[in-house]
């Protein structure tokens, strides 16, 4: 049974560039201290990924949860850009929507696993097969212990 859908958050984008598809975004959010009885303002960052590099320093973003995550540390894509800075829109890459990123995903596994078989193919030309098909040759013997090279 699946879950809530992913919140969507808005944010705005702080550090851009810097890192390979991937954008640090800061979003406005309140917390209540109990003991005070008050209400602070907290600023958190989330590292939101960007597949096109559309995004440029402070633009104002959306942005949602997505399963399974994409990194170690990116858990959020960007859904679209609600105010450019600098640049328009136009100028720029589009964001990719979800059914697009779904596909350029198939399509990564896919190419990764086509990969894979041509490497294990071309091992098999080159006799690389199976480790136990590969004979080792006996150097020498040191105290009752074969060396093999």
């Amino acid at each position: 049974m699946p879950g809530p859908p992913p919140k969507n958050l808005i944010g705005t984008v702080v550090s851009a560039g810097k890192m390979t598809r991937a954008v640090k975004v800061r979003t406005a959010k309140q917390t209540y201290n109990r003991f005070l009885r008050k209400h602070f303002q907290t600023h958190p960052t989330h590292l939101v990924s960007d597949p096109t590099s559309a995004l440029r320093t402070g633009d104002v973003v959306r942005f949602s949860a997505v399963e399974p995550r994409i990194s170690r540390h990116i858990r959020h894509v960007v859904t679209e850009i609600v105010a450019p800075w600098g640049a328009g829109v136009e100028e720029r890459p589009a964001v990719l929507s979800e059914e697009e990123r779904g596909r350029r995903k198939k399509g990564e596994e896919e190419g990764r696993r086509e990969g894979e078989e041509e490497g294990r193919r071309e091992g098999e030309k080159e006799g690389k097969g199976r480790p136990e098909d590969d004979e080792e040759e006996v150097v020498g013997v040191v105290e009752g212990t074969a060396v093999a090279s």
